[in-house]
C-alpha cells in the first residue's frame, strides 16, 4: 500500500538551490518514500515534541539531508527540508 508523499512549500526552493546531481537524487528519494517510508539508512531524529509524528532524515550524498515526518495514521509524508546538513537541524 502507498503513502502520500506533500512538502513543505519552502521544500522547492531549497530544492532549486541544490547542485543539479544532488537534486536527481532528492527527487529520486521522494519518489521512494511514497512505497517506503523507512527506507534502509533512514534515522530517527531525537527530541520529538509530537505524539502525531516522528521525524526522520535521510542522508543524501555526503552533506544532504532530507528530513521528513511521518503520520502513520493517516499514512502520510510531509517533506521538510531539504539541505546542506549545517542547517538541516536548526529549526526543530
Amino acid at each position: 500500500m502507498s503513502w502520500n508523499v506533500e512538502y513543505r512549500s519552502s521544500v522547492e526552493k531549497d530544492v532549486s538551490r541544490l547542485p543539479e546531481d544532488i537534486r536527481a537524487r532528492v527527487f529520486q528519494e521522494i519518489a521512494r518514500l511514497g512505497s517506503d517510508p523507512f527506507p534502509r539508512g533512514c534515522k530517527k531524529l531525537k527530541g520529538q515534541r509530537s505524539r502525531v509524528s516522528l521525524r526522520y532524515r535521510i542522508r543524501i550524498a555526503r552533506d544532504y539531508r532530507l528530513v521528513y515526518s511521518v503520520f502513520e495514521g493517516q499514512r502520510l509524508i510531509k517533506v521538510e527540508f531539504v539541505g546542506h546538513r549545517k542547517d538541516a537541524y536548526r529549526w526543530f
